[in-house]
């Protein structure tokens, strides 16, 4: 018993190394560690994201998560003048979209997707050059909606702060990672 017990924990350590080695030679790292901005910008400014949809609270949200998200990276320092920039990263919130997604026999709504997409820059400000852009970044939430209108809309803003999170993290992988 006790031999089959050793082959057991050789084998899973065995396993444990390959996927290891795997991971690695397939190019697979941690988000967050190594990172920089493009041009190896460490100070930038953010300005509230340029809003073109319809709901008016959307753009403060998402540029906050992404600031808050950009200074716990470690990576970069966010300054409040263009002066003491480096450059600066210029969001645009391009879409919000809530549609329903499941439905009851009566063809009545049960759940709403919500789904936010955005375009995103890095300009240098000594160059005026963008270092980084990427358009149509796209973050979705799914959540039950019901009968209750006050609850309907408590239940689109967490969605909506759900999103604004994994959109932040997004972003910040694509600048800081490459992915």
């Amino acid at each position: 018993m006790r031999a089959v017990a050793a082959a057991w924990r050789r084998a899973a350590a065995v396993a444990a190394v390959a996927a290891v080695l795997l991971s690695a030679a397939c190019g697979y790292r941690v988000v967050g560690f190594g990172g920089q901005l493009p041009g190896g910008i460490t100070r930038v400014e953010v300005p509230i994201f340029e809003n073109r949809t319809t709901r008016s609270d959307i753009s403060r949200k998402l540029t906050e998560d992404f600031i808050n998200r950009l200074v716990s990276s470690g990576k970069v320092t966010v300054v409040g003048a263009a002066a003491e920039a480096q450059g600066v990263i210029r969001g645009v919130v391009a879409v919000y979209r809530r549609e329903p997604i499941t439905f009851d026999a009566s063809q009545k709504p049960l759940a709403n997707r919500l789904t936010v997409v955005m375009d995103v820059e890095l300009v240098a400000n000594a160059t005026g050059r963008a270092l980084f852009a990427e358009k149509g970044v796209v973050a979705r939430h799914d959540y039950a909606i019901g009968d209750d209108l006050e609850e309907n809309d408590r239940r689109e803003d967490e969605a909506l702060a759900r999103i604004s999170e994994l959109m932040s993290q997004k972003l910040i992988g694509l600048m800081l990672e490459g992915f």
